[in-house]
């Protein structure tokens, strides 16, 4: 060592140091080779790095203290540097470890705070205008983003969370899906709802009647959304909290309100009028393209009608229809929407047997083409969002993070 921080660099013929180039050392190749510990090393840069540290600030004091004990013939101003040099290392050191400790008394700190906000809570029966006022605003911005992004590192692990597993439900009608995990598996589904009874003259009157068709699919994006966003499959079980069922049947009035209106003329004449109406009504900043695409699919799962059915002696049997799955999910609104009288109908109970009664007298071609066709909507949703996110110049006009303005009125010929 000749001169203070200046490392020894192992020399050899040009032969060996062809050989030395490729050897490969801790950090990246290697030409050097610390006196301390013996890594290999590239630079004065790998030596100084992070992974080097203890040896290296232990090589330097030493090199300095040593510097001025044994060197006399230098001067007492070199001295002084040194002795300055050292003492800056140490200070360096010291102000790097009170960091550490500061930012883990502030983790440690806001954690406390937060028990300490929540306790006495019973966040299972605090409604959410509640919990917000309670958490900060950095917490909020926090919880939101996650919720935009179910794929950000902080909601998949929220989502993974132990106790969430123990209580959610996927729905229902994913467990009949090819090569999705049975019930018995990591995951959980809902057990399919039971159908509703209504006369089959319904059905037989539908025939000459404007099509309500793309009225079921908004429908079936709103049921589809607080199935999801609620993590309840399916939405009528007597299993339920009653601030699920509650909260569920605000979603679904809130996203398709010509649902539970009494009189309704509203009728989609397409599937995007549809779509982009019910999209526009969602809380704002809880929905974006992405998930919407999301929703889109399951909404074709559901509209698309099975291609082989068991056979039954009584073609009445509606347990054996083609458009079983999307009979249930409209069944299992109405079970949401029951009224607490038992035997007395609801208007919603009416309108959706109503909905059940267009679907039967449906042809099954034009309900396939109907899912074929919400798949491919969600297709391109998803392609077109994917597309923004991935264009520096369109970040402004980020399709998932915001949602559409209302949409136009939609064109009412009919009753909805």
């Amino acid at each position: 060592m000749d001169e203070v921080g200046q490392i020894r660099v192992r020399e050899d013929d040009s032969n060996s140091a062809e050989v030395m180039d490729k050897v490969l050392c801790g950090i990246q190749f290697s030409r050097y080779t610390c006196p301390g510990c013996n890594v290999s090393y590239c630079n004065l840069t790998c030596f100084r790095s992070e992974a080097h540290y203890q040896c290296s600030e232990t090589f330097y004091r030493k090199e300095i203290q040593t510097s001025i004990e044994t060197k006399s013939s230098k001067t007492h101003e070199e001295r002084q540097k040194m002795l300055e040099l050292l003492k800056r290392l140490e200070e360096q050191t010291q102000e790097e470890d009170s960091s550490l400790l500061r930012d883990q008394d502030e983790s440690d700190s806001d954690s406390n705070d937060l028990v300490s906000r929540f306790a006495g809570v019973d966040i299972s029966s605090a409604s959410s205008d509640e919990l917000l006022r309670l958490m900060t605003k950095e917490e909020i911005d926090k919880f939101f983003n996650a919720l935009r992004d179910p794929t950000s590192q902080l909601a998949q692990k929220l989502l993974s969370s132990e106790e969430l597993q123990s209580v959610r439900r996927e729905p229902w009608w994913e467990a009949s899906l090819e090569g999705s995990p049975n019930s018995s598996g990591s995951m959980r589904y809902g057990s399919k709802p039971a159908l509703m009874e209504f006369p089959l003259k319904l059905v037989k009157s539908q025939a000459s009647s404007p099509s309500l068709i793309y009225n079921v699919c908004a429908v079936l994006v709103a049921y589809a959304f607080a199935t999801r966003h609620l993590s309840v499959s399916p939405l009528s079980s007597t299993e339920n909290d009653a601030s699920d069922e509650a909260e569920a049947r605000r979603i679904i009035s809130q996203a398709v309100p010509f649902l539970v209106a009494r009189r309704s003329q509203v009728l989609y004449s397409t599937l995007s009028s549809a779509v982009t109406d019910v999209w526009s009504r969602f809380d704002p900043g809880t929905m974006g393209a992405e998930s919407l695409s999301a929703l889109l699919l399951d909404s074709s799962i559901i509209a698309r009608p099975r291609l082989v059915v068991a056979t039954s002696s009584d073609n009445s049997l509606l347990s054996d229809h083609r458009s079983v799955t999307l009979l249930a999910a409209l069944s299992d609104l109405s079970g949401l929407f029951a009224p607490r009288s038992v035997g007395v109908p609801s208007h919603i109970q009416m309108k959706l047997k109503f909905y059940a009664a267009q679907v039967l007298s449906t042809p099954q071609p034009v309900l396939r083409a109907l899912a074929n066709e919400l798949q491919d909507y969600a297709q391109a949703l998803k392609a077109e969002a994917r597309s923004v996110m991935g264009n520096p110049s369109l970040q402004g006009k980020n399709l998932d993070a915001s949602q559409p303005k209302p949409a136009p009125k939609p064109d009412i010929t009919t009753s909805g």
